[in-house]
This record gives C-alpha cells, sequence and structure tokens, in this order.
C-alpha cells in the first residue's frame, strides 16, 4: 500500500499511491517530496530575532470521496496530516525596539474611550455577573427546598428536592417523594387559602391571601422565596461578592418572586432568576 512501519513506529512513504502526496502521511522518513521545512528562530550578530512567517494550509489527497479509506483503512485516517504549517518568509524582531507595552496602552485608551470604562471596571462587572448567575441557580434550589419543606418533606428529601431543581438530570432520578413534596408545598401556594385554610372564592382574594404571610398559601409563599434568598446571599458571599450588595441583590429577588407566586403560582423562581439580569 506503500507505507511501511519503521523501527520507532514512524510511517514510512514508500510511494506516492495515486497522488495522494507524501504531506498527507505522518512522520515521514526520511523526508520526501512536499514536506515543508520550518525554519527555526536565528538569533544574528546585531541581536535582533529572525523568526519565521508560517501559515495553516489544508493537504488534498486529490481522490474520490472514501477513496483514501479504502487504500489506507479508516483507522488511519486521524492520523493524516489534513492541516500542517507552512513557511511563507521570515521576519526579523529587533527585541530593544519592543513597542508592545505602548500598543497595549492604545488598546486600553480606545476600550475607555469607546465603553467609557476600563479593563478593571469590565473584569469586575463579568465577575459580578457569574457572582449573581451561581446565585440565581441557588435560590432555585433553595426554593424547591422551601417548598419541599412546606409540603411536608423531611429536611433529607427537601434537601434532595433542591439539589434536584438545578440537576439537569434530575429526570433519571427515581425517587419522586422529593419532587412530590414540592408539588405539595407549590400547591398550598397556588389553593389561595386564608387563615382559616379556606380557599378564597375569587382570584383578588386568592392573590390577597398569597401576599399574606399569616395565611396558609402566603406561609408557604414566604418559606419558598425565604429560603430562596438565603440561598441566593450565602452562593454570592461565598464566590466573593460584596455582603451588602449580595444581600440588597437576594432581597430583591425575594419580593420580586414572592409577588409573582401571589400573582401566577409557580413563577417565583423563574421570575425570581430572570430578575438578576435586569
Amino acid at each position: 500500500m506503500g507505507v511501511m512501519m519503521g523501527p520507532d513506529g514512524q510511517l514510512i512513504n514508500t510511494s506516492n499511491i495515486s497522488g495522494v502526496g507524501s504531506n498527507l502521511i505522518p512522520n515521514i522518513m526520511p523526508n520526501i517530496g512536499a514536506l515543508s521545512q520550518i525554519d527555526d528562530p536565528v538569533t544574528n550578530p546585531d541581536g535582533t530575532i529572525t523568526l519565521p512567517k508560517i501559515e495553516l494550509t489544508t493537504n488534498n489527497p486529490n481522490l474520490e470521496m472514501g477513496q483514501l479509506q479504502k487504500i489506507y483503512g479508516r483507522a488511519m485516517m486521524p492520523y493524516f496530516n489534513w492541516v500542517e504549517r507552512q513557511q511563507i518568509g521570515s521576519t526579523t524582531y529587533d527585541p530593544s525596539d519592543d513597542n508592545s507595552a505602548e500598543e497595549l496602552e492604545a488598546i486600553v485608551e480606545n476600550i475607555v474611550t469607546e465603553t467609557g470604562r476600563t479593563p478593571q471596571d469590565i473584569e469586575a462587572e463579568m465577575q459580578r455577573a457569574s457572582q449573581k448567575f451561581a446565585g440565581g441557580l441557588a435560590s432555585r434550589a433553595g426554593s424547591a427546598f422551601g417548598s419541599a419543606m412546606g409540603g411536608g418533606a423531611v429536611v433529607e428529601d427537601a434537601f434532595k428536592a433542591g439539589f434536584g431543581a438545578v440537576n439537569p438530570i434530575n429526570f433519571l432520578n427515581k425517587n419522586n417523594v422529593p419532587q412530590q413534596a414540592v408539588q405539595a408545598g407549590r400547591g398550598l401556594i397556588a389553593t389561595g387559602a386564608g387563615i382559616d385554610g379556606a380557599t378564597a372564592a375569587n382570584y383578588g382574594g386568592r392573590v390577597i391571601n398569597r401576599l399574606n404571610p399569616t395565611s396558609s398559601s402566603g406561609g408557604a409563599n414566604l418559606q419558598a422565596t425565604g429560603y430562596a434568598a438565603g440561598a441566593d446571599f450565602i452562593t454570592q458571599v461565598a464566590m466573593g461578592a460584596d455582603p451588602m450588595d449580595a444581600a440588597k441583590d437576594a432581597g430583591k429577588t425575594a419580593v420580586l418572586s414572592y409577588v409573582a407566586n401571589a400573582i401566577i403560582p409557580g413563577s417565583g423562581p423563574i421570575v425570581g432568576f430572570l430578575s438578576k439580569f435586569f
């Protein structure tokens, strides 16, 4: 087939089958055909350094689709040099005339001019956004934990419910007890039951009951959003957020979740998470 194994395991090209090209075969010894050579950097007597200019090129086997596999076998496909480096010239670098620091300063000034923010400001904003995002995920877990507790779950099952709320493969979990407890807790909120446990006769009355922390549904709502706020705050602080900023953000999320649950039961976790980005 035109390729043999060398003593150290390298492939040796003995022919150019169907114009495949020796540069497509990896680790060819000796160097045959079109394999390009890359010069090593050279330090000149004047202190400058000559460096090769390199570009990436693709190697075309010049065969019909599927023919290369027939010649060499599928197992060889990952080892071919489909892309290789080729030297297209050289350039001279003078270390004593390095203007990279000035170029970097100009880039920074351009960023400040266009955005009004320094790179440090942008980095801090990105870090704060990641803290809020993590806090939002934690609040979902806290909400599920609080709802499960409101639904009569034991602490162990409530923790499982909280973990399941942020676990993308939780649907594989065959233990339905934690999720059933969450649904029971959220169902209690949805009923809009008052202080005496009786459901209000109309929508407005049910909303008022869900907003009243002393009612059955309002207490369940408060429990769910309270645990969500606690998990949100702790996570943000653990990730390095300022405690005051974390408390304000977690508090805002909790209030919006509480009100959203009162208006549309079950929407609190979603509204709370989205509020992180506004």
